[in-house]
């Protein structure tokens, strides 16, 4: 047979290439002749049930002068133009395969495959090259690291490596730009005008120092484990930035007859409280806090109160910009209806925030506030999607991949609950474990079997069974629900890479977040009391609390079934609070 006949042009011949059956004839073929009944059993197909799309992909590879016949023995082998293809083709394997192990480490704790164009990007923003000049040093840092074979690479290994090569042309004005002080000159000059923008003193100061804090906890600290899970988006540590020196957050005990000692100590708070700074203590001490707070306090704290009507009256008074940084919790246990539904119309207008807390043992973000632990230290949070993808919807697979997620992290918590306390003596502080994306995995877990919200819970129940027991009853760990919304944002950012995008958005209904609370919302139930027995079944495992959110609008009706689902709840579990949607 004359392979050869007609002389295919590169169209066909890349057509031919175009199916991994043919590819894997072409490379059996390379190793040595076959029979027709050999060749099919070498790439993985049945001769009588597959027989006619074996020979489809045959004649086609045939028909391009890929494969012939060998007259003597009357077996497939490769043709001259066969074999030079094949070995073209596996060179560019190789090449992508050296690409594809190239994996970058981002400092905002994101890892991506390499690519060069957010070197040019960088030189150009950062550095202020022509976009030319960058492009063609990026081509070279490109050569280098492929040259190198580093399969893991980091930001600042990358930095590193274009600066030399600046060095290396004579660009040291353009290497200067490029200087790293903790962070990129770039983003410190960004962090300081966003500073004088927002009035935000603290800004700069806290994010140039998080910023080598994060990186010595993630490259130094941790075991590369435990770095490569939260990197990865099996889990993410928060705050990650301050899990070494700050507190989450604080319960700050006023006392009437100290109330300059109290004063000094909710100042250091500002200091070293990422996020919450709670309250406690007489009426009359709390005004007097509230009302001498100044105008230019630190900005993305919450310092947290409970809402008596005097306190509302006074949250009137003080000045616009602090009213953001108040967050009022309102009682159901101990305000009837109506005096809430009039303190949130005020609220509303004054613009502060505020929840509807079961009991004054919570914190605003619904955390469990215990009277003698005075602290939260730290959220990690579970990517339980995740687990369930990895074990391609398995349930016992989940559980297992959780199993080993927490082996690892339950030691680094009790690590960071030793450094706290000898960093914040007297505070005797606890961590939470959080669930990032149980209604997604319930629901994943569920496809198939059922449509409804109640098979899914029925799943996440197992799950939070499970991790009740596993976390050590101590009542140092415990496990929250709620997790930090950039945890879940992170998640999903990741995910996105590693899995179907499309099948992520529909599990989260088009939202770019895993669900950060494991309580579905009520839009998902057909009555009110089925929500409220699934939300009842859940929190009961909910020992480090939880947040409910509900839609609360405006209406009457809306504000009634949210104190109803706080009396039902409270129950069965006190440490959580209400958030509006």
């Amino acid at each position: 047979m004359d392979s050869h006949r007609g002389s295919p042009d590169l169209a066909l011949v890349l057509e031919s290439m175009a199916s991994p059956i043919r590819l894997r004839i072409l490379k059996s073929l390379a190793v040595r002749k076959l029979s027709y009944t050999e060749l099919v059993k070498a790439v993985g197909l049945d001769r009588d049930r597959d027989a006619g799309k074996f020979s489809y992909h045959l004649k086609k590879l045939i028909t391009c002068g890929l494969v012939e016949v060998d007259s003597s023995t009357g077996k497939y082998t490769l043709s001259s133009r066969g074999a030079k293809i094949l070995s073209a083709l596996e060179s560019i394997e190789e090449e992508l395969r050296d690409k594809g192990r190239m994996i970058v480490r981002r400092s905002n704790q994101i890892v991506e495959p390499f690519d060069k164009n957010k070197i040019v990007e960088a030189l150009v923003r950062e550095g202020k090259l022509p976009p030319k000049l960058a492009s063609e040093i990026a081509s070279m840092a490109e050569r280098k690291l492929l040259d190198l074979r580093i399969e893991y690479l980091s930001a600042p290994l990358i930095r590193e490596l274009v600066n030399a090569i600046l060095l290396d042309m004579g660009l040291e004005k353009y290497r200067h730009r490029l200087t790293r002080i903790g962070m990129p000159l770039h983003d410190a000059e960004t962090l300081f005008k966003k500073s004088i923008e927002s009035g935000d003193w603290m800004l700069l100061a806290q994010e140039t120092s998080g910023a080598i804090m994060r990186e010595y906890l993630l490259l130094g600290f941790l075991p590369r484990n435990i770095s490569d899970m939260h990197l990865s988006g099996k889990i993410d540590i928060y705050p990650v930035s301050g899990w070494l020196t700050c507190l989450f957050s604080r319960a700050v005990k006023l006392d009437s007859g100290e109330l300059t000692r109290s004063a000094m100590e909710l100042c250091a708070s500002f200091f070293h409280v990422r996020h919450e700074i709670r309250l406690l203590g007489p009426e009359p001490s709390i005004r007097s806090i509230i009302s001498s707070l100044p105008d230019n306090m630190p900005k993305r704290r919450i310092i947290s109160i409970e809402g008596t009507s005097d306190i509302i009256k006074l949250l009137q008074e003080i000045p616009r910009d602090v009213r953001p940084s108040i967050g009022v919790m309102l009682d159901c246990g101990r305000h009837d209806i109506r005096d809430i539904a009039l303190a949130s119309k005020m609220l509303r207008k004054l613009g502060i925030p505020h929840t509807y807390s079961l009991s004054a043992e919570a914190y605003f973000t619904g955390l469990r506030l215990e009277e003698n632990c005075r602290a939260i230290h730290s959220i990690i949070s579970l990517n339980v999607l995740r687990a369930a993808m990895d074990s391609d919807g398995d349930l016992d697979g989940l559980l297992a991949n959780l199993r080993n997620w927490l082996k690892g992290i339950l030691p680094i918590i009790r690590r960071g609950l030793m450094l706290a306390e000898k960093l914040h003596a007297g505070s005797r502080p606890y961590s939470m474990i959080a669930l990032s994306g149980l209604i997604e995995a319930g629901k994943f877990l569920a496809r198939g079997r059922s449509t409804t919200i109640e098979e899914a819970v029925e799943l996440e129940l197992a799950v939070l069974r499970e991790l009740s027991k596993l976390i050590p009853q101590t009542g140092d760990v415990m496990l929250a629900g709620r997790c930090p919304i950039s945890a879940s944002r992170r998640f999903f950012h990741l995910d996105s890479q590693r899995y179907d995008e499309e099948l992520l958005r529909n599990l989260t209904h088009g939202a770019k977040a895993y669900s950060v609370s494991p309580i579905p919302r009520l839009s998902e139930y057909k009555s009110m009391e089925s929500w409220i027995e699934s939300a009842r079944q859940i929190v009961q495992h909910l020992n480090g609390g939880f947040c409910l959110w509900m839609d609360l609008s405006r209406s009457w009706k809306a504000l009634s079934e949210a104190i109803y689902a706080a009396e039902e709840l409270r129950k069965y579990n006190k440490h959580g609070v209400i958030a509006a949607s």
